[in-house]
Order: C-alpha cells, then sequence, then structure tokens
C-alpha cells in the first residue's frame, strides 16, 4: 500500500479508530489486538470491521488481573435500517464457550428507542457480577424511577414489541438517510474527489469527509446560513480532528422536507470551502 492509499484509508476510517488504524498500517495491530487480532483491517468505506474471530480472542485471552473486564457498549443492537444488516458475534455465548463470561458486561438503553433522557438503561452480565454491581449500587441510588420503568414496560411490552415500534422508525428514518446520501451524489460527486461518506446500514448518523482541512470551514459556513451541524471532529477526542476532515451528519430529528433543504445547503457549502481552499493553496 502507497502513501496516497494508506493517506485515503485513514481519511475513510471511522475517527474513534485512528489511533488503531495508523498503528496498524504502521505494520502492528492496535493495543490488544496485536496480539489477539492481527488479522483485524481497516475497510476503505466504513471503518474498523472485526469479526467473530476478533471477540473471540477478546474473551479468550490471558489477562494480567483476574477481574479484567470488558465494557460492551451495544446502544445501536436494534436500530438497523435494512432487512439486510451486519451480523455482530453474541460475546457472551463465546465468553461462555471460554469459560471467562464475568468479563463482560453489556449495557444498552432504549434512550435512542423511546425518548433521549427518558431511557431505562439495562445492564448484562453473569449472575456474579451482577451481585457484584447490584451490591454497590444499593449505596449508590435510593430508588429507581419505577413508573417510567413501568411505562416503557406497558408501551415496548417484549422484544416483538421493541422491534415493532423500532420498524416504525425504519420508516421515518430511511427516507431522510437516503435523502441524504442522494444529494451526496448529486452535488459532490460531481466535482471530483473533494468529499466521501460512509452508507451505514444502522444508527444515527453518517460520516462525511470532506478535503482535508475543510470540515469547520464548512460548519462556519453553514452555521452563517441558517444550518447548525455538529461541531467538526466531534467524533475524535477532544474534538480534535488531526485532518479537519470530518463532519457527523444526524438526518434523524428534522422532518424529510428539512432534511432535503438541509442536505443541498451542506453540498453548496462543503463546495464553497474546497474551492477557498484550493484558491488559496494556489496562491501559496
Amino acid at each position: 500500500m502507497n502513501k496516497a492509499e494508506k493517506e485515503t484509508l485513514l481519511r475513510r476510517t471511522a475517527p474513534s479508530r485512528q489511533k488503531q488504524a495508523q498503528e496498524y498500517l504502521q505494520g502492528r495491530s492496535p493495543g490488544t489486538m496485536q496480539r489477539y487480532a492481527p488479522d483485524a483491517h481497516a475497510d476503505p468505506e466504513q471503518g474498523w470491521v472485526e469479526d467473530e474471530d476478533t471477540v473471540r480472542r477478546l474473551v479468550e485471552m490471558p489477562t494480567a488481573a483476574p477481574d479484567f473486564r470488558i465494557f460492551w457498549d451495544n446502544a445501536y443492537c436494534v436500530h438497523d435500517l435494512y432487512d439486510e444488516t451486519d451480523k455482530l458475534a453474541n460475546i457472551f455465548d463465546l465468553a461462555r464457550a471460554a469459560g471467562t463470561e464475568d468479563r463482560v458486561v453489556a449495557f444498552a438503553s432504549t434512550s435512542k428507542i423511546t425518548f433521549p433522557g427518558a431511557g431505562v438503561s439495562a445492564i448484562a452480565c453473569s449472575e456474579s457480577s451482577m451481585k457484584y454491581i447490584c451490591k454497590r449500587f444499593s449505596v449508590m441510588i435510593i430508588s429507581y424511577d419505577k413508573m417510567n420503568q413501568l411505562r416503557h414496560v406497558r408501551f415496548l411490552k417484549n422484544k416483538e414489541g421493541v422491534l415493532a415500534h423500532m420498524a416504525k422508525h425504519r420508516r421515518r428514518l430511511v427516507p431522510c438517510f437516503d435523502a441524504v446520501k442522494t444529494a451526496f451524489k448529486n452535488n459532490l460527486i460531481p466535482c471530483g474527489d473533494i468529499a466521501h461518506w460512509t452508507d451505514p446500514k444502522g444508527g444515527y448518523f453518517i460520516s462525511l469527509y470532506v478535503m482535508p482541512g475543510c470540515a469547520k470551514r464548512v460548519a462556519g459556513l453553514c452555521k452563517d446560513a441558517g444550518l447548525t451541524l455538529t461541531g467538526a471532529g466531534s467524533a475524535y477526542p477532544y474534538h480534535k480532528d488531526p485532518e479537519d476532515s470530518h463532519l457527523r451528519i444526524a438526518p434523524t430529528y428534522p422532518s424529510l422536507d428539512e432534511v432535503e433543504t438541509a442536505s443541498e445547503l451542506l453540498c453548496i457549502c462543503v463546495r464553497l470551502a474546497v474551492a477557498e481552499k484550493l484558491l488559496a493553496d494556489k496562491a501559496d
């Protein structure tokens, strides 16, 4: 892989995986993955991909501390946008098979299912880990919001109820996601290699990668025109995107008409910011 290919791959790698991707491209897998996931690879379109073997290595790997824990954040476990989606290995099945069930503590919430700030959080873990957690919670929490829990139980009822509710989300969200991607395709691709974006199968965001050095300017132009974006680089630690390239697009809250208008405006701002940078570079 030549320098240009590496730079392209890094630009297209998920923000939270930039450090790991750089280490990978230097010939070594990141952190604990170096020994236990040597075949992990950065997907040029969607970021970092970990297959079942990687998950298995995590639950099977020897650890220095007997109480080593994996905090498995599964915030988007039912947030599929399409019928065909990626299947994540069940870490608990693999942990039980490896005899390390106590190692995994998984988290989820209904905050992205019902109402943000009013969701019911959930922890999944082994029986012994649950006893340990509940013992500490007993001195931290006076009481839970039982009325809110009851509301969720009566509204969602069961797994089938959750999936039926998420199907309504899909009917609302898919047209908005498609509108953003259509605007990008029609307005940015004809301009050449000035931007690229992810095509997510689930979740609530699209990652837009503009020409390096332009993301903050794009966000500023949008704000001047009346469109507020999530801050440039917000998906990076401390909001510091070394390439000033990434914008996280959330086409979930506005109406479809608003998403279509905002997407067209965003594309105009991307083209303007890139044109300004190219002219400035040429002048230098």
